[in-house]
């Protein structure tokens, strides 16, 4: 990833993104101008601060350099009595603009949207051994499961002893959690590890307690995590969202929200986006079709800085 390219100038002002300008990244991209304005003005004043550290002379601050001002004529006084307040006017600029910078970092960034749910079923019992039973309704008979999962609705029938639970041998209690995943070309099941990967489903926490490593599965607690949401025929009404959180408060809330695709399991099937539920501190962004792990950059645009 390459930096923006800086020169020693302080632009006149600050360029304000509108809303119909395009998001174009790169040097001399739209989404890019703010931040060089305001890089340059940051390199012209750093340049500056080196000139007021220099003129410590090798004083930790600049009061132990002019402790020594009765050594000169009183016109040399003010002469530099002025330069130091000078200096210190432009260490206050620099402190300004720094601060302006530090909001611009975070008015761009990536999320990832993840359509998956479970739509009926996928329950997970205790068996008589180590492993855990696959149901419709915690019953092992003749129920299907279903889930929405990378783009599609996937169905488990149901399984006696579908996956193993860890044994722990160890003297400290181990987490462990059962997620819905593809296990190869169009096939899925339950798979349980130490975290669930980006392109799985979370059903259940299990918690397996210390030297836990019999048949029996009494002492095994299962959490469950299972996020459901009923479908009406084949056709799901909701509609995944992903949460943008900002590091730092910014003074309003009407600013705009460019919206861009990176990638998703089917961009065909992204759909509409939309942000909304803006605040001072983040916003939302949801899609109304029916692909996964949709990668969406956002772009912050008229912001109000104060």
């Amino acid at each position: 990833m390459a930096n923006l390219p800086e020169t020693n100038t302080f632009p006149a002002g600050i360029y304000q993104i509108e809303l119909t300008d395009p998001v174009v990244g790169g040097v001399d991209g739209i989404s890019n101008v703010q931040a060089r304005q305001l890089a340059n003005r940051t390199r012209w004043l750093k340049n500056v601060a080196d000139e007021v550290i220099a003129a410590r002379g090798g004083g930790e601050t600049l009061g132990d350099r002019l402790a020594g001002y009765d050594a000169f004529a009183p016109e040399q006084q003010t002469t530099i009595i002025a330069g130091v307040q000078e200096a210190l006017g432009l260490a206050g600029v620099l402190a300004r603009d720094l601060a302006a910078l530090r909001q611009r970092i975070f008015a761009q960034g990536v999320v990832t949207i993840r359509n998956k749910h479970v739509i009926s079923g996928l329950v997970l019992t205790k068996s008589e051994i180590r492993a855990l039973h696959l149901s419709l309704s915690g019953t092992v008979g003749t129920g299907v499961s279903r889930a929405r999962i990378d783009g599609i609705i996937v169905s488990l029938p149901d399984d006696d002893y579908h996956v193993s639970v860890p044994s722990n041998e160890t003297d400290e209690a181990k987490v462990y959690y059962a997620y819905l995943i593809n296990t190869g070309g169009s096939t899925y099941g339950v798979q349980i590890a130490d975290e669930v990967p980006p392109t799985g489903l979370a059903l259940y926490r299990i918690d397996v307690p210390a030297q836990n490593y019999g048949n029996s599965l009494s002492a095994v607690t299962l959490t469950d995590l299972r996020v459901i949401q009923p479908s009406n025929a084949w056709v799901s009404t909701f509609d995944p969202f992903a949460t943008i959180a900002f590091p730092a408060t910014l003074p309003a809330a009407d600013y705009g929200v460019a919206l861009e695709v990176e990638s998703a399991t089917n961009i065909a099937a992204v759909g509409a986006l939309e942000a909304y539920d803006r605040a001072t501190n983040g916003f939302k962004i949801r899609m109304t079709g029916s692909a996964d792990n949709v990668r969406v950059r956002w772009t912050l645009l008229n912001i109000r800085y104060q």
